[in-house]
């Protein structure tokens, strides 16, 4: 283990007191803390691996073959060209292994651990859909996917990094244009796949270059979680007991049946870890209950009107009504038509929608009895709602909530009545993830469980419900305008919107200053949810949990802009100027006092210019395969210096940047300024029982002040091996901070001229840091060089890791560094 890993096997990550600690922790000493950066892996993983016939006729000899092959994998989109593809291998349950290689090929995961070791990152989100797990039909678990993945976690543990896994899904399903629930499950709540782009239920990236939603209209997808679709599903998932009672599987709601086979899918993995062995802890922190948890219809006032809440509009925009009107194969009038725009929707007129033949999205009663048999499970007798022909089938006219004659609402308020407390988090949100922990810690006793609400949305309080107290929060931010308008622009306040905190016109932010203070103004209140009494958090401060951003990001295929975000043309594709910013802009959110944990959003080997991040038209990758040539390819399999490991690196001055890895004390503030390098930290030393009142009478102290630096190539630890001897010794070094801190190449690499440092420039504070296991080009080692200032105590580096040593006993210490000009 190398001195950049300085968590070893066995430590338990405590949660507590706002922040990630090392155990053990006392309330009466000064704590180890951690702060937690890494990436999310990865895009690819929510769709199935190719199948291993379709390059047959590759010969795969010699490296050059190999290489082709790889590049034929490259550049996998989910806008497959044709409808079929989506469905028809799913349809009959997918194959053992289908999802094997994604988000990694399993040959390369030591390629790509080492690059994201050497980028400074220690934590991995690792996205594991549903359908992964259970393609096949109910209890059918693919034994062959969780293999795979205990094999790449094992390579992931080897490489020093820490993994919490996200049961993934988003927009419920892949047939709904997201990922997640299995094809069976869409066919258990009564939904024919086929049948839902030509209905508006969903719009699909396969069919949207036919039905015209194709080119600039790529983020469409997430307009479906307003859908019939997605609300369908969502609404019988969390809320099928009192919504739809006549709906029954196997003689249980439909809706607990699904949740059952869900949580039990997941608890089977959980049970394949801990079988397998040194994973559980040691390298998995812990889990997610679902990525970005949606409400359904659940909460809507009134089902004749698009609800205020739907705020994101984009391209056709039918009613709860129409869509219901739609689902049942009738065709609709006046669908509005919208855009999404740096000041809101906007209208672009009505349209009328047909669909094919008047098919529905409900099942036929033939098409529902085949489903039964194939998948086998079993509706009940009241699950019995089609016509005198076999067709119509809508659960929600079942129930009472419309008539399809009359094509009228009879219940406008049935997901909101009047007088009833429906909230969506605490009366079906928070059971839900109660149970997933539960059966998960069956397996995983110590799992971490990292909380995650809807996005923007301020979880329930838990603090009593999880007697463990082992919890994390693990909101999600993206700046929406950016995300949507793929050009930087002055940002909104979409937090302060949402939450209410802020009008439309206050949440405006203008320069790039007031960018940078909006950023950490929206992390800080959603970070503030794991300290609130009415949020995760309870009022004593053992139960005020540490935060990590599970999902923060920008796109890299970008427009230029002007005033108010309004596009100028595109960037070239090797152009990530304007990317950059825009990701300085959001992780500078992170820092500050924020001094946040996070995973970005994303790390996709598959990733190419033509089809991004290969899913619905994203591309966030930090790295993109395109980046190579066919000669830097070759070296990437075996990569010998620096350069090769930052090829396809994209944007990186902006995400490989300086951070405290892990320090005695508790991070108090963090600065980076990207354009000069210039890096400040001040951590705060005073024990935890003094945590709450220390942290409201701290004030910034003036510059540190230029110390003397003695530097030893020695002074560096080589690897994370607690030392004992001497017990005198021993308590000399308890009366001793250390800080692990991450100095990137990125920023900070010396010229290869710089062989040494006279006395005269150590007394200056300029360190050169010593070798480490890399080298940067013809034969030279890769180095730091940096100009110090430290408060008190000593530095060392070696490779891109400055170990700090500092007496406590004070109220604070602090550095500043910079490149040395």
């Amino acid at each position: 283990m190398s001195s950049s890993s300085m968590v070893q096997d066995g430590d338990i990550i405590e949660t507590s007191y706002g922040n990630f600690f090392r155990s053990p922790v006392h309330v009466t000493e000064v704590p180890t803390s951690l702060i937690l950066r890494g990436v999310n892996l990865g895009s690819s993983a929510k769709v199935p691996a190719f199948r291993p016939d379709t390059y047959s006729n590759l010969p795969q000899d010699t490296r050059e073959q190999r290489d082709e092959y790889r590049r034929h994998l490259a550049g996998f989109s989910t806008h497959v060209g044709g409808q079929g593809a989506l469905w028809d291998e799913a349809e009959r349950g997918g194959r053992e292994g289908w999802f094997v290689g994604h988000p990694l090929q399993e040959e390369e995961a030591d390629l790509h651990f080492r690059r994201l070791k050497l980028w400074g990152y220690r934590l991995i989100r690792y996205i594991i859909p549903w359908e992964a797990l259970e393609h096949a039909g109910p209890g059918k678990y693919d034994e062959a996917f969780i293999d795979y993945t205990i094999r790449i976690l094992r390579k992931a543990k080897a490489y020093g990094f820490k993994v919490f896994l996200s049961p993934h899904q988003d927009v419920f399903s892949r047939f709904i244009s997201g990922s997640g629930a299995p094809y069976w499950v869409l066919n258990a709540l009564g939904l024919s796949p086929r049948r839902l782009h030509q209905t508006g239920a969903a719009l699909l990236h396969a069919s949207w270059e036919t039905e015209g939603y194709g080119g600039e209209e790529g983020l469409i997808w997430q307009t479906n979680l307003n859908r019939l679709a997605a609300r369908h599903c969502f609404t019988m998932f969390w809320a099928g007991e009192r919504f739809t009672p006549r709906c029954t599987i196997d003689g249980q709601s439909a809706g607990r049946w699904v949740r059952t086979r869900r949580t039990e899918a997941y608890g089977h993995l959980a049970d394949r870890f801990r079988d397998a062995g040194g994973l559980l802890d040691d390298c998995i922190l812990g889990w997610d209950s679902m990525n970005e948890p949606h409400e359904g219809f659940i909460g809507i006032p009134d089902l004749n009107v698009i609800p205020s809440s739907q705020d994101f509009r984009k391209g056709p925009s039918p009613t709860p009504l129409q869509a219901l009107i739609l689902g049942m194969g009738q065709p609709v009038e006046g669908v509005q038509m919208d855009d999404f725009t740096s000041l809101g929707p906007k209208s672009k007129g009505k349209i009328s929608i047909t669909p094919p033949n008047g098919q529905g999205v409900w099942l036929t009663r033939e098409e529902a009895r085949e489903a039964e048999e194939r998948w086998g499970y079993k509706w009940g007798s009241e699950w019995d709602f089609w016509d005198e022909n076999g067709t119509g089938g809508c659960p929600w006219a079942a129930h009472g909530v419309w008539d399809p004659n009359t094509r009228e609402i009879l219940k406008k308020d049935y997901f909101r009545p009047t007088g009833q407390d429906l909230d969506f988090q605490s009366v079906f949100w928070r059971p839900s993830y109660t149970w997933f922990m539960s059966r998960i810690r069956r397996a995983h006793p110590n799992a971490i469980s990292f909380i995650h609400p809807p996005v923007f949305g301020q979880p329930p309080d838990i603090s009593g419900e999880e007697e463990k107290g082992r919890i994390a929060l693990s909101s999600h931010f993206y700046d929406g305008l950016t995300m949507l308008g793929k050009s930087r622009s002055d940002s909104k306040d979409a937090v302060g919107i949402q939450r209410g905190l802020k009008t439309v016109m206050q949440g405006l932010n203008l320069g790039r200053g007031s960018i940078k203070r909006n950023m950490r103004e929206q992390l800080a209140e959603l970070k503030s949810d794991a300290k609130k009494g009415e949020s995760i958090g309870g009022s004593d401060p053992i139960e005020q949990y540490p935060t990590v951003i599970g999902e923060i990001g920008t796109p890299f295929d970008m427009h230029k802009s002007r005033l108010l975000g309004l596009a100028k043309g595109k960037v070239d594709r090797h152009d990530y100027r304007e990317p950059t910013k825009a990701m300085d802009e959001v992780l500078s959110g992170c820092d500050g006092k924020n001094a946040l944990s996070y995973t970005l959003w994303t790390y996709e080997p598959l990733n190419t210019h033509s089809n991004g991040d290969g899913w619905n038209g994203e591309d966030l990758s930090i790295f993109t395969y395109d980046d190579l040539s066919t000669d830097d390819d070759l070296v990437a399999h075996s990569p010998k210096n620096l350069e090769s490991l930052m090829l396809g690196a994209r944007g990186q001055e902006a995400w490989c940047r300086p951070y405290p890895v892990e320090v005695r004390g508790r991070v108090e503030e963090i600065e980076f300024e990207m354009s000069s390098g210039e890096f400040g930290l001040i951590i705060d030393l005073s024990p935890l029982h003094n945590t709450c009142e220390s942290s409201s009478s701290h004030s910034t102290t003036s510059a540190p002040t230029s110390q003397s630096q003695e530097h030893s190539q020695g002074d560096a630890p080589r690897d994370g091996t607690r030392m004992y001897g001497d017990p005198k010794e021993e308590e000399e070094k308890e009366k001793q901070g250390k800080a692990l801190i991450f100095v990137p190449y990125v920023h900070y690499l010396a010229s290869p001229s710089d062989k040494s440092t006279s006395a005269e420039e150590r007394g200056r504070g300029r360190i050169l840091g010593g070798p480490d296991e890399v080298e940067w080009k013809d034969g030279h080692e890769a180095r730091v060089d940096i100009r110090v200032k430290v408060s008190d105590g000593h530095v060392s580096v070696r490779g891109q890791w400055m170990t700090w040593v500092y007496p406590l006993g004070g109220e604070r210490v602090e550095m500043k560094f910079e490149k040395w000009k």
